[in-house]
């Protein structure tokens, strides 16, 4: 089995400096994706010590001109790699990543993020997986990533935890 090949280099990227914890960028077919870092302290309301250092991660295509459905696009999992590493290099950061199901493809978006993260991050961060249901009964798939290196570790698994089983014990 030939092991699989990873691009080196993403595409090159750029921190929004009118909005803070904003990433842009383009690809070869024309595509601007913006990626956002939005504190969402709220998340883990039964720890407000966390609220700080807790963010929503958005992935938004922001400009396509092909009107139709991005392609495959083996540049764009080491992009937001690089953009992650960034992020994360500025404090002991938690982002929740909770996927658009608008189009009810939340599932899929959930695997390919947790994928790239497995394939481009590697052992820098840890990453659970889960789902959450809102009060209309809409179920969102979200990851929760951290650093491995972080020191406040499994008190975050923990607050994770605990989102996750009130949720469902509210349902």
């Amino acid at each position: 089995m030939k092991k699989q090949e990873l691009p080196s280099l993403g595409y090159r990227f750029r921190n929004d400096l009118t909005t803070p914890n904003v990433f842009v960028f383009e690809t070869s077919n024309s595509i601007v994706y913006e990626i956002r870092f939005k504190p969402s302290g709220y998340i883990f309301a039964n720890d407000p010590d966390l609220e700080p250092f807790v963010f929503e991660m958005s992935i938004v295509v922001i400009d396509n001109p092909t009107g139709k459905r991005p392609p495959r696009d083996t540049l764009v999992p080491p992009t937001l790699t690089a953009i992650f590493s960034i992020f994360f290099e500025q404090h002991e950061r938690i982002v929740v990543y909770i996927c658009d199901t608008s189009d009810k493809r939340g599932e899929a978006r959930q695997r390919k993020f947790s994928s790239w993260l497995t394939l481009y991050g590697g052992d820098n961060y840890i990453q659970f997986n889960d789902r959450l249901q809102d009060d209309s009964g809409e179920i969102y798939f979200v990851s929760f990533v951290i650093k491995s290196s972080n020191p406040y570790q499994q008190r975050l698994i923990v607050a994770f935890s605990e989102l996750i089983t009130a949720n469902q014990q509210d349902k």
